[in-house]
């Protein structure tokens, strides 16, 4: 006890000549902290600017701080111990923007939202140089640690796809599952995670923490979780809830599946380090870095900058709701970034229009005095060979956006191997859940998902 008091005195030391007063930080408390069958102690006081806390500092209490090349081999973000830290101030102090964790040598600088490692020093040499430097109090209130730059895309990517590769090989030669099998598998994992780190766990089946203990503490784990139940449930939330097929698993995949209980140790290990990732690597544009070539990515940076492209308007027919010609992107031509610009300019459209008409309905409703229910479209000699609506809501719009786009209004050319559709099916599934969050969407049926693949209008 007594080195945690002269490392946390060493600390406040320092940062009292960087021009921060005893009154801006909160007594240091002792917090015990639980998942599975482990638990840890830490002393954790907070810094603030104002009434807000800004930054949660925390020293180990009887252990010491991992080594960042023990979680680097494994392309970690943080391990047990910096995850019950981050899911605490998540859970109990939001506001909290950033974390230090630092014991008498080692120290790490986390961004509590994005769950990213800004900053780590090996010693406290390292210290003096890297990091206290951006703690001065001026500089704070200037914004100095939210302007830390973070890994840039390219880096996250490699590093998620190298995890993946590194478990795709543990899980393929445990379960003797073809490494297709086990990247289809991993793809459903990581859109799971991608929806749950945009809307959170509104349902048990999304909560991978159940597999959180100390990797010490594995055989212990075994008792409180199955991960055949998991998984299998997993996906038959997304299939139940959103009709997604991509998450009915396939022949080779149930077959992996049915190995569970043999690779029991491996599982629980894997679905823990699955949660020791950081939240900002499951972002579209990280998908796009891992599953795109560069030359994909290539087009669509130059087709954003050139302005004597096709527009939609020369590229789409449509009469009111009524599609009477669908965009079609050439995934050879375009690459698979710039044909999801272009399904979001579709969906873009359709929102105006909902938009649009729901502007009209208050107007009319207005000059009937009130009387919505007398309200009525104008009369829409819908094209027979046009794809529109099945259904209007009550106030005469299109429901389902999103569906109602890859039903209707884009279709998909080149698509010449089954891993690539599989590879774009995950891509426009990332897309919804995307703009779902983007354009505050309800989150509805995707069962139009696969309807892009086919020729002319479904």
């Amino acid at each position: 006890m007594k080195s945690i008091q002269k490392n946390l005195d060493a600390v406040l030391s320092v940062l009292s000549l960087m021009g921060w007063k005893s009154s801006d930080f909160t007594e240091a408390q002792i917090l015990t902290l639980r998942a599975g069958t482990a638990k840890r102690e830490f002393h954790v006081f907070f810094a603030s600017l104002g009434e807000k806390p800004l930054i949660a500092l925390a020293l180990p209490i009887d252990f010491s701080l991992p080594a960042y090349e023990d979680m680097y081999s494994r392309y970690l973000d943080f391990n047990f111990d910096i995850y019950l830290l981050l899911r605490r101030l998540e859970e109990t102090s939001p506001e909290t923007g950033f974390l230090l964790y630092f014991d008498d040598s080692r120290a790490y600088f986390y961004n509590v939202k994005g769950q990213e490692r800004l900053i780590y020093c090996s010693n406290v040499e390292e210290r003096s140089d890297r990091l206290f430097p951006h703690l001065e109090r001026k500089k704070v209130e200037n914004g100095s640690i939210e302007n830390l730059v973070g890994k840039p895309t390219e880096q996250l990517a490699n590093e998620l796809n190298g995890w993946l590769q590194i478990w795709s090989a543990q899980l393929g030669s445990g379960a003797q599952a073809k490494r297709k099998t086990l990247d289809r598998f991993l793809r459903k994992l990581v859109l799971a995670r991608y929806y749950t780190a945009l809307f959170g766990c509104e349902n048990p089946a999304l909560l991978f923490d159940g597999f959180v203990n100390d990797p010490d503490h594995i055989e212990a784990s075994r008792r409180l979780a199955s991960p055949y139940r998991f998984l299998t449930g997993l996906f038959d939330f997304f299939k139940n809830r959103f009709s997604l097929s991509i998450f009915q698993p396939g022949k080779s995949e149930t077959s992996f599946l049915s190995k569970a209980d043999k690779i029991d140790n491996l599982l629980h290990l894997f679905l823990l380090e699955f949660n020791l990732l950081a939240r900002v690597k499951f972002s579209l544009e990280v998908f796009l870095s891992i599953w795109c070539s560069e030359s994909e990515r290539l087009i669509s940076t130059k087709k954003a900058y050139t302005t004597d492209r096709p527009g939609l308007k020369q590229r789409w027919a449509v009469e009111d709701m009524a599609v009477l010609k669908p965009v079609e992107a050439d995934i050879v031509q375009e690459g698979a970034p710039w044909t999801l610009h272009l399904f979001d300019e579709l969906a873009q459209y359709w929102i105006k229009y909902n938009q649009t008409r729901n502007l009209k309905k208050k107007e009319i409703t207005g000059k009937d005095g009130g009387k919505s229910s007398t309200w009525v479209f104008r009369e829409m000699q819908m094209d027979m060979f046009g794809a529109s609506p099945d259904t209007l809501t009550d106030q005469g719009t299109i429901p389902n956006i999103l569906n109602f786009t890859l039903q209707s209004s884009i279709r998909l050319k080149g698509v010449d191997s089954e891993t690539q559709r599989e590879i774009l099916l995950f891509l426009f599934c990332a897309k919804c859940f995307e703009m779902w969050k983007k354009y505050d969407l309800p989150r509805e049926s995707l069962d139009s998902l696969e309807c892009a693949f086919q020729k002319g209008i479904g």
